[in-house]
């Protein structure tokens, strides 16, 4: 369905394929999908014939969850559009009734609980490693996966509660970041590391690289999957609030099932990722 949507968004036939797709793109969409498919088999191929068996399966480790990085951060990227745009059209902003912030003020909450939950994560994963019960780094992906969903359903969930003017509490929105921010705190601070693990010692710089080509590719389907909840303006204005807050909720709502469904599948690609990983935590 996601596909279709995305096809009837650009204008592409579907049975025009992921080729097709790429090639209605902007020179930059061109650049970035075309760097990202081609690359990863490329390396692939050339870990293949080129390392051993052992170092292959930790690059096919590596790659697995690089693509899975790439749905992440395209539902995370939602904070600079969809959700940017649903605090404006349909978040009350007040606070507690003393005052009133800006929609793009909201992008404080993020950045706040990052600060808050960072040292708390971090007593966390230390604490379970002594005990032997620290998740591994699939784990820990498929975990911010399915938290990222979390986020969403909640605030589509707030959305039952909206006043007669269609808008939904502030605190709804600040409980998405929260969750989201725990999510990040998941597989953000553990991205980069694993990549210089599981890479192969001559490739570490390229394969950085690709992992934050990764995140350039999320950012740009991020954008994409937010004119799925596009509404229609007069002058920049919502006109109906109802159909807006209707809109948003049916997008939040299906990009957080793909979500869940793919945070389990890589909860149970972890034992086979475990196995390729070779030891690294």
């Amino acid at each position: 369905l996601l596909y279709a949507n995305l096809m009837n968004a650009t204008s592409v036939p579907p049975e025009a394929g992921i080729v097709g797709y790429v090639a209605s793109l902007p020179l930059m969409g061109k650049l970035l999908f075309g760097s990202f498919l081609l690359g990863v088999p490329a390396i692939l191929i050339w870990s293949f014939v080129s390392g051993t068996r052992q170092e292959f399966q930790m690059m096919l480790a590596a790659m697995v969850l690089i693509v899975f990085n790439v749905v992440f951060w395209t539902l995370f990227g939602q904070a600079g559009s969809s959700l940017a745009l649903f605090a404006d059209r349909n978040t009350n902003l007040s606070v507690f009734g003393l005052f009133t912030i800006s929609a793009g003020q909201t992008q404080f909450f993020n950045a706040a609980f990052i600060v808050i939950l960072a040292p708390i994560m971090s007593v966390l994963w230390t604490t379970l490693a002594k005990r032997g019960l620290e998740p591994t780094i699939p784990v820990k992906f498929g975990i911010a996966m399915i938290g990222v969903a979390m986020g969403f359903l909640l605030l589509v969930w707030g959305s039952n509660f909206a006043g007669p003017d269609f808008k939904v509490a502030l605190w709804w929105l600040a409980g998405l970041y929260f969750i989201h921010s725990f999510a990040e705190l998941c597989i953000s601070p553990v991205g980069l590391s694993m990549i210089t693990k599981l890479s192969i010692a001559r490739i570490v710089g390229l394969m950085m690289g690709v992992w934050f080509l990764s995140i350039s590719v999320a950012q740009f389907v991020a954008g994409i999957v937010a004119q799925f909840a596009s509404v229609e303006t007069v002058g920049g204005q919502v006109t109906n609030l109802k159909v807006s807050l209707d809109t948003y909720t049916q997008v939040f709502t299906l990009i957080s099932y793909w979500a869940i469904g793919l945070g389990v599948l890589l909860l149970l690609l972890s034992w086979p990722l475990k196995k390729w990983m070779h030891g690294v935590k």
